[in-house]
């Protein structure tokens, strides 16, 4: 069943990641946000703002972590237990900046980033079906290469895609304790 998105008319910074904490947000996805929603909000906030402002820079920082940050650190291994998580992540990151910048009003309406939001969240769902049936494949090739880090590390990443943290957690353990090493990783994007 798919999670309800909240209709709003404006939506602030804390309002927008309070959303996506419900989603459940691939890289992909996260991506489509980071560049539809985020983009747009930094560019504006840098033109009226300017370049040097705590939101602008703010913004930037939210921005590089969706589109790009969130799958590399999830394609080196970093993001691997429960507590990595982008709901978690999210909370932490809004305790973390000023109230000034969770309560900044984004400048698109709230109709666009609604439409953004369902696309996204169609496109998690694409993701998730599509990375159920890697693992099932993944899982296949285990069978014959069952000391094969980078199959268990692939596994991890299919395993974790899908919301399936505790078990993308036992993978990663076990590419480590196969002799997975992040700088030799074959696996370069999800």
């Amino acid at each position: 069943m798919a999670v309800k998105i909240t209709k709003r008319d404006v939506y602030s910074v804390k309002t927008l990641l309070n959303d996506l904490k419900k989603l459940k947000l691939t890289p992909n996805s996260l991506y489509i946000i980071g560049s539809e929603i985020v983009y747009y909000e930094w560019s504006q906030a840098k033109e009226n703002l300017g370049e040097d402002d705590e939101i602008t820079a703010l913004l930037a920082e939210l921005m590089a972590f969706m589109e790009e940050e969130y799958e590399s650190r999830l394609v080196e291994g970093d993001i691997r237990r429960e507590d990595d998580t982008l709901s978690h992540t999210f909370t932490e990151y809004l305790k973390e900046t000023p109230i000034e910048f969770q309560g900044y009003t984004l400048t698109r309406s709230g109709e666009f980033i609604l439409g953004v939001l369902m696309a996204a969240r169609t496109q998690s769902e694409r993701d998730i079906v599509r990375y159920q049936r890697i693992e099932t494949s993944i899982r296949k090739k285990l069978e014959d290469k069952p000391n094969d880090s980078e199959l268990w590390n692939e596994l991890r990443i299919a395993l974790w895609i899908q919301g399936k943290y505790e078990d993308a957690s036992g993978a990663y353990k076990k590419a480590k304790k196969l002799g997975w090493d992040k700088s030799k990783s074959k696996t370069v994007g999800v």
